[in-house]
């Protein structure tokens, strides 16, 4: 249980990142740090029942209850709130026969809010090309690429010391995949999953 509740939280650290740097970055760069984060115990609860588990991906790490999660570089600018932060590793979310993995999330702070995207696996494609000397025969590959999803949104951020610290709401597709984990719908966009604190480093 508690490997569920460090994963479902990374998310929430990795998105109140991006308020610390704007707070503390005064437009510099973003060249490292960590993100400690903590799942509510209602979105562990709602993993286990319905047999979703949750991995970190290296170099994302997970020991105990605590969930740390690289940052690999960014930038903000306090005097407009905008910016991005980078990060390696991610996640994978399964119900044992099917697997989900979110790869090097990105924050972002626009005129909108804050939010989270994340590499995940896009639909396969039939490419084929010809082969052979005299081109009378094709050859065919099932390829797959990797785009970008909107993971979370996040909300109810505070500052102080360099330590940000916020409330992480998901996106409909993180509902979509959990629902779709779970087999039936569980949750629905909008959901808290749960709150984090972070600490960058900065250039």
């Amino acid at each position: 249980m508690s490997r569920v509740r460090i994963a479902i939280a990374v998310v929430a650290a990795v998105a109140s990142l991006a308020l610390a740097s704007t707070a503390l970055a005064n437009g510099s760069k973003v060249t490292g740090g960590f993100t400690k984060v903590t799942a509510s115990s209602a979105a562990a609860a709602l993993l286990t029942a319905n047999h979703i588990t949750v991995a970190p991906l290296a170099p994302a790490t997970a020991s105990g209850t605590t969930f740390t999660f690289p940052i690999t570089g960014g930038r903000f600018d306090t005097s407009t709130l905008r910016g991005f932060i980078r990060h390696s590793g991610g996640l994978s979310l399964s119900n044992g026969a099917r697997k989900v993995v979110l790869r090097s999330p990105t924050v972002a702070s626009t005129k909108h809010g804050v939010v989270l995207d994340a590499l995940v696996r896009g639909p396969a494609h039939r490419v084929c090309h010809a082969a052979g000397h005299h081109h009378f025969r094709k050859r065919c590959l099932i390829v797959t690429r990797l785009v970008t999803a909107r993971i979370a949104r996040i909300t109810d951020v505070s500052i102080s010391n360099g330590t940000a610290a916020g409330t992480l709401n998901i996106t409909a597709f993180t509902a979509q995949v959990v629902n779709r984990l779970a087999g039936t719908h569980v949750v629905s966009a909008g959901a808290v999953l749960g709150t984090a604190s972070t600490t960058p480093t900065l250039g």
